[in-house]
């Protein structure tokens, strides 16, 4: 029989599981946390929140929960728009000079994959640098495999078109036995980093792209990351949020809401505090 958590064990646990882990999950919403841990719980055969805490001593374990609350991004071009206006910035800001682009949070790998390919189309490959980061060793090694967890490689094949891409996306994946596989191995300027937002990169970043990541977090620790995302960016940088997130105030007087629909945020290049 399945744990059945009741909202202050839940609260208890998420601060416990905060201290044990070093990953917020205690500023996770009550809704998803609950879905999540239960899921796993009962994929495990956990039959008590002490045989859980136990389990979690085991690094291996561990990280496979971790792992398991990560969300996968599941398209390659999701939000068409808002990669065709990306693009369009690199051609205004970025096309004769090197830059750093920060993914705190890698998903899936298709936000990297797209990038990727964008930024290859573009023929700026040397002159970009990406990190990328995500809170389990199980997330970095599937993003760097480049094997798509979704097979509907139709809808990416549709996205793509939407982009406008000139290509084919033939020519960055190969058919696997696992899969079809992002060529990841021909790209090099990419650096992973094991760990969430507090984990960030040691150069500024030029562009960061945290799409829909915090839909599943608190208010309060909205507030907690944009404050890092901001720290981390140079003035003058590009900030990408999902539709559904937004960079309000206190954030006005710092940063320009270039396209309210895509959630293409610039900082102002005038500040004082860098």
């Amino acid at each position: 029989m399945a744990i059945g958590f009741k909202i202050s064990e839940l609260k208890l646990l998420s601060e416990e599981l905060r201290k044990k882990l070093g990953l917020p999950f205690d500023e996770m919403t009550h809704s998803f946390f609950k879905r999540r841990l239960s899921q796993f719980v009962e994929a495990n055969g956990i039959r008590k929140v002490e045989q859980l805490l136990e389990q979690l001593n085991d690094k291996i374990f561990a990280d496979q929960f971790i792992h398991f609350f990560s969300v996968n991004t599941t398209e390659l071009f999701r939000d068409a728009g808002f990669w065709r206006h990306l693009r369009k910035m690199f051609l205004e800001k970025y096309s004769d000079r090197s830059i750093n682009i920060w993914l705190p949070d890698g998903a899936s790998g298709e936000e990297l994959y797209s990038l990727i390919i964008l930024i290859d189309e573009l023929k700026l490959t040397n002159q970009v640098k990406i990190t990328v980061n995500h809170s389990s060793a199980a997330g970095l090694k599937m993003i760097q495999s480049g094997v798509l967890l979704s097979r509907k490689m139709d809808v990416n094949a549709y996205n793509y078109k939407r982009f406008e891409g000139i290509g084919s996306l033939d020519n960055y994946f190969s058919d696997t036995v696992n899969g079809f596989a992002f060529k990841i191995e021909q790209y090099n300027n990419i650096t992973f980093i094991q760990g969430g937002i507090e984990k960030v990169p040691a150069a500024k970043s030029d562009i960061i792209i945290m799409r829909n990541a915090l839909l599943y977090y608190s208010k309060d620790y909205h507030t907690t990351v944009k404050l890092a995302l901001d720290q981390s960016l140079k003035n003058g940088g590009l900030l990408c949020l999902g539709v559904k997130e937004l960079l309000a105030s206190p954030y006005n007087d710092r940063f320009e809401c270039i396209d309210s629909k895509e959630k293409i945020y610039s900082k102002f290049s005038f500040l004082r505090d860098e």
